[in-house]
């Protein structure tokens, strides 16, 4: 017999209406994840890389590699173990943690939110803190957030 039988039908239209947002999501955010997967999905397959599925909490593909690696260390905004481009999240092969994870994907989903304009807007969020005389990544809006979903995981 199948789970949704046992299900409340409230509790089902709000499985179904999380899945159609999920897929909505998506979509914003697919000019960003198909630029991430032409730059770096493909070039980390064909040089010995991997990519995973991540379902939870959102879903992203998880690429690591050495070319991903190569990528991290020579970011010309200063070394890094992760960074998301839409619903992809690229990562160091060595020192991935849970937390580092939270922190993408948590990323992922301003991506899903914003869609293709989240590079933007997050850019403008920087500079307003450079504005403010703060510093342009700790005072980003959207890395405060970030770190919170950290905690609360």
């Amino acid at each position: 017999m199948r789970l949704s039988a046992y299900l409340s039908p409230a509790r089902h239209r709000k499985i179904r209406s999380g899945r159609i947002a999920t897929v909505l999501g998506i979509l914003w955010a697919l000019p960003l994840t198909l630029a991430g997967a032409v730059l770096i999905v493909l070039p980390t397959v064909l040089f010995r890389g991997r990519v995973d599925v991540v379902m939870r909490p959102t879903p992203a593909l998880l690429v690591r590699g050495p070319l991903a690696d190569r990528l991290l260390e020579h970011h010309p905004f200063g070394a890094m173990c992760a960074m998301a481009i839409g619903h992809i999240v690229i990562a160091q092969r060595q020192g991935l943690t849970a937390r580092i994870l939270t922190h993408e994907l948590a990323h992922v989903r301003q991506a899903a939110h914003w869609g293709f304009v989240f590079p933007l807007v997050y850019i403008a969020a920087s500079a307003w803190a450079l504005l403010q005389g703060e510093d342009a990544y700790w005072s980003n809006h959207f890395e405060i957030a970030a770190r919170r979903a950290e905690q609360e995981n």
